[in-house]
């Protein structure tokens, strides 16, 4: 298990016992977490719908991700702007 992955307990999250609970707060973690579920079908240990779904959540949640990165550089570009 990696620094950014934790495991839960089932009263903290409402899931079973041991369930992994990954970051998902940057692009990068988002692109490392499609490679992985790729990875796990293209072996077979994961059901290729199962793939499907969850890297369209995964595409949904990285242009979240994204228009929030460029809202944030927008806001800073504006404040530069009015300072100078």
């Amino acid at each position: 298990m990696t620094k950014r992955q934790t495991r839960t307990s089932s009263s903290d999250t409402g899931q079973p016992p041991g369930r992994l609970r990954l970051k998902l707060n940057t692009a990068e973690d988002v692109r490392r977490e499609l490679g992985r579920i790729y990875r796990e079908g293209k072996a077979g240990t994961r059901c290729v719908s199962d793939v499907s779904r969850l890297a369209n959540v995964l595409q949904i949640l990285n242009r979240c991700i994204e228009s929030g990165d460029l809202e944030l550089r927008i806001e800073r570009l504006e404040a530069e702007r009015e300072i100078t």
